[in-house]
């Protein structure tokens, strides 16, 4: 004898189902109370699938520049993480690693000692006072000057203070450094209609999860000789992977390649170097 069907209220969005699996949110019907044995199984299984896709996506992200890009681009988005989620996560482990690794120099370990102290005493203004013909700068130098022994009084030494608002804003300035190497490669690629700012963005955001991803190595110990070499190598690399990704998802020449790769590198830079110079000055003004 047939039974009637029965219909099933899926009990995470309310959905009304006929089969194990909801329609609407995917999440299974026929839930049971887990066995701790069974919490544990899900969670390996669980990992064991994310951290294949996590291999694969490194994998790619190393090894095939501007593979991953072109997967996206190309409507391939399940094998690999997504690309905000993949920038979140090494980006993280980056400043992260920035954060333990880092120890402070003799120098700023002793600067609660004399060298804070004798930082109090450095004045910005010159020897003599301020030249009475240029009222304008005199007043920015003295408004520069009370905000720095401002500073110095709160939290004494003022290079450790802006040094750790700026570290703890990287992260964030870095960010918003990504729509900026997009709207430069929509200038450099202004021809191309066929590339969004979006599809730029996403170009971005693999390359800066790249060079996250190969600078983090500059957080550990070396001699100092090693480490000086060791950048000098990544920063080649680094140009040398921009070089390879343009060309394989721009399908540029060679030649075409490296030339916006360096103007790229330039322009970047240069911005970069602005915005950072911007933001230090905003530091000490609002402090």
């Amino acid at each position: 004898m047939s039974h009637p069907h029965k219909t099933i209220v899926c009990p995470n969005c309310g959905f009304h189902a006929s089969n194990n699996y909801c329609s609407q949110c995917g999440q299974e019907n026929h839930l049971h109370k887990d066995s701790f044995w069974g919490l544990v199984t899900h969670f390996i299984g669980h990992y064991f699938h994310y951290d294949s896709k996590f291999w694969q996506t490194i994998k790619a992200l190393w090894f095939s520049p501007g593979k991953l890009t072109l997967a996206y681009l190309n409507k391939q988005r399940m094998r690999y993480i997504p690309p905000v989620s993949l920038y979140i996560f090494i980006s993280a482990v980056y400043f992260l690693l920035s954060l333990l690794l880092h120890t402070k120099t003799d120098l700023v370990k002793i600067s609660d000692g004399k060298q804070a102290n004798d930082t109090k005493n450095v004045s910005l203004l010159p020897k003599g006072g301020i030249p009475a013909t240029d009222s304008s700068n005199a007043k920015f130098n003295i408004y520069v000057e009370n905000k720095l022994n401002e500073i110095r009084s709160k939290h004494g030494d003022v290079g450790e203070f802006v040094r750790e608002n700026v570290s703890h804003n990287l992260p964030k300035i870095f960010f918003c450094m990504i729509p900026v190497m997009a709207m430069l490669l929509k200038l450099l690629f202004i021809r191309r209609k066929e590339f969004y700012f979006v599809d730029h963005s996403i170009f971005a955001l693999h390359y800066h999860s790249f060079w996250f991803s190969i600078f983090a190595v500059q957080h550990f110990h070396f001699p100092e000789i090693i480490k000086q070499w060791l950048y000098l190598i990544l920063f080649f690399i680094a140009i040398a992977y921009m070089v390879m990704a343009m060309r394989n998802v721009y399908k540029t020449g060679w030649g075409k390649s490296v030339l916006k790769s360096v103007l790229l590198s330039l322009s970047y830079s240069l911005l970069l170097g602005i915005i950072l110079f911007s933001y230090l000055l905003l530091v000490v003004l609002l402090a």
